[in-house]
């Protein structure tokens, strides 16, 4: 088997939940791009046993009623003898987002729309939304759209949290309420707790508090993320920031007992530890998912899947104080060494701020100023640090096997450094974020890792949008090197028509600057960043290299019109480049041959440029 089928082919685990005794872990492992033939699987395994996960079904998601086209509730024996049994209509369309067992493991509570007729015909705004409802209870509305919720922890109550509407702009224009509801008898009426003018996620129900995460500044959705609570006691319910937001940033939090584990980003380490600040693991390798519980003897014990640069990732468990536990063993086959990582710091141009980042080199090179491919990640609020294929739809893996070495910058407006890092993404376009990747290019070759003539700049989404402009500000930064091309994936290229076309299109709008229609005719700001407008003197002077460009036809985050409009510019004046749209693909590609085409295309585009 080639070494791109190997890679296409691994399953990685995600959602691990532990059992209440915290003897057992249960999670899902898939393929991220199967073929027809390829399904997911439901896997348990001992906490205390090495590589004992096996595949098992407890409860789980299927849409095995009709195959793509379905999404149903089963449960099955933990010995996986006999058939699962479908809890909710096998062919029923709408998707369940989240299902949660009650405390006494009696009741399981989810989240799905109403199953009914779909206009094939005509679109209208905000009829024949598709409401998410909490189902357990009556609390069915046409008015509100439940996103999350939590148990208390004696099942007497559940809280949950709404958006006024299904459209996922409905959580910057309308933010999210909590309420609280009893369970026990019918018709109760739901509580309303408190409002919060943004989205908030990982609602948790400890004693008489919640428990959730939002942004450091909580009507600026540009910022950091923070833990916050709110006492279900007191008179005006009032919400208070609790921990993380400052200089590092909260991504996840659970229940352990009557305590809250918070999954934290603290610069490029990923850390699991408790609100009172006791660290109870950590490591410079991404989390890609925990759960933790109090096993029998009130010790916590830690589940999370991580890999690193060389290895896929795999569940582990863990105990406080104690050494680490291999559960899976999904990459058993995989017996290829990738590569190694080297973490690196650097000043901003403006030294202002230090910047963090990777260099990641194919296993057991020596060699020095290597061909290098400057790879940025998406977001901007997102960062990378160690981890297996942290940016899957460019193949990190299969660019180191080829010898390339890549470039992994965390520029400003990323996630792990706290509120003020992130919040230079608000309005800072083309500000803050593309000198960044100047200054870790330009750290890389001085450091004697990265070849000043064989440079190539390269990312998806956010990356791509750096990489468009970077293409036309090429060597403008007058240090004496240029990128020999560039890739951009699912790129903006111009920041007013994402404010208008974008499914998120606020959101779109606070990075630029502000909407059209908000600003004076007069006022350019929003085009500080928009490399359409960069392209007529970049042309003129020379500055584009030859570029890739890379799209989902039915990308609805960046449409497919960003990328032409770029397309059109570089056939006006001849400049060398590739397009390729791939047919019925979103921002994240879904289908195999869509992605084996995608990997090659790549791989042949960076060493025509760099070898």
């Amino acid at each position: 088997m080639s070494f791109a089928q190997e890679l296409l082919d691994l399953e990685f685990p995600t959602g691990l939940r532990l059992s209440p005794g915290a003897e057992s872990v249960v999670y899902s492992a898939k393929a991220k791009w199967r073929t027809a033939d390829q399904g997911s699987s439901i896997w348990i395994g001992n906490t205390e046993t090495a590589k004992s996960a096996h595949g098992e079904f407890i409860a789980f998601l299927s849409d095995r009623g009709n195959r793509g086209d379905s999404c149903a509730l089963y449960t099955c024996r933990p010995d996986g003898q006999g058939e699962p049994k479908a809890l909710t209509p096998p062919t029923n369309k709408k998707t369940i987002s989240k299902f949660e067992f009650s405390p006494d493991g009696k009741q399981i509570a989810f989240l799905a729309a109403a199953e009914k007729e779909v206009n094939d015909v005509v679109d209208v705004w905000d009829q024949d939304w598709d409401y998410a409802n909490l189902r357990l209870l009556d609390v069915e509305s046409d008015e509100s759209h439940v996103v999350d919720f939590s148990w208390s922890e004696d099942g007497s109550q559940i809280a949950f949290v709404t958006h006024r509407s299904p459209h996922i702009e409905s959580e910057v224009l309308h933010g999210a309420t909590i309420y609280t509801i009893e369970i026990a008898g019918t018709g109760a009426d739901a509580r309303e707790v408190c409002h919060i003018p943004r989205e908030l996620s990982d609602l948790i129900f400890v004693g008489e508090n919640l428990y959730f995460i939002a942004f450091s500044t909580l009507a600026d959705g540009d910022s950091s993320r923070s833990v916050y609570a709110v006492n279900l006691l007191s008179k005006d319910k009032t919400v208070a920031k609790v921990a993380h937001g400052d200089d590092d940033c909260a991504a996840g939090l659970r229940k352990v007992g009557g305590d809250i584990l918070v999954h934290v980003e603290h610069g490029m380490e990923d850390q699991l530890r408790l609100l009172n600040s006791t660290v109870l693991y950590s490591a410079t390798k991404c989390i890609l998912s925990f759960d933790a519980k109090p096993d029998k003897a009130g010790r916590t014990r830690l589940v999370f899947a991580q890999g690193s640069v060389s290895r896929p990732p795999e569940v582990f468990s863990a105990s406080p104080g104690g050494d680490s536990v291999q559960v899976s063993n999904h990459g058993k086959a995989w017996t290829r060494d990738c590569g190694t990582c080297t973490f690196i710091e650097c000043q901003t141009l403006d030294g202002t701020e230090k910047l963090e980042g990777m260099f990641l080199t194919a296993a057991k090179v020596t060699a020095k100023a290597l061909p290098t491919v400057v790879l940025i990640h998406g977001g901007p609020y997102y960062r990378v640090t160690d981890s297996f294929n942290f940016l899957d739809q460019f193949f990190m893996p299969r660019l180191l096997h080829e010898g390339f070495a890549i470039l992994v910058p965390n520029y400003r407006g990323s996630s792990g450094r706290g509120e003020r890092f992130a919040n230079y993404a608000r309005g800072g376009m083309g500000i803050y974020d593309e000198p960044d990747i100047v200054a870790m290019t330009q750290y890389a070759i001085t450091q004697n890792l990265a070849d000043p003539s064989r440079l190539i700049v390269a990312g998806k989404s956010q990356g791509g949008f750096l990489s468009y402009l970077m293409s036309v500000r090429n060597g403008t930064h007058g240090l004496g090197w240029r990128f020999q091309a560039a890739i951009a994936c699912a790129g903006v290229t111009d920041w007013d028509t994402m404010t208008m076309t974008s499914d998120i299109g606020y959101k779109e709008a606070s990075m630029a600057g502000g909407a059209p229609w908000n600003i004076h005719k007069s006022d350019i700001r929003t085009r500080t960043g928009s490399a359409i407008w960069e392209f007529r003197d970049a042309a003129r002077d020379g500055r584009i290299p030859p570029m890739l460009l890379l799209h989902g036809t039915d990308d609805v985050r960046v449409p497919v019109s960003q990328a032409e409009g770029f397309r059109r510019a570089l056939d006006e004046v001849g400049l060398p480049f590739e397009f390729a749209a791939y047919r019925g693909e979103g921002h994240f590609f879904q289908k195999r041959k869509s992605v084996e085409d995608l990997m090659e295309r790549i791989v042949r585009f960076v060493t025509k440029y760099l070898l």
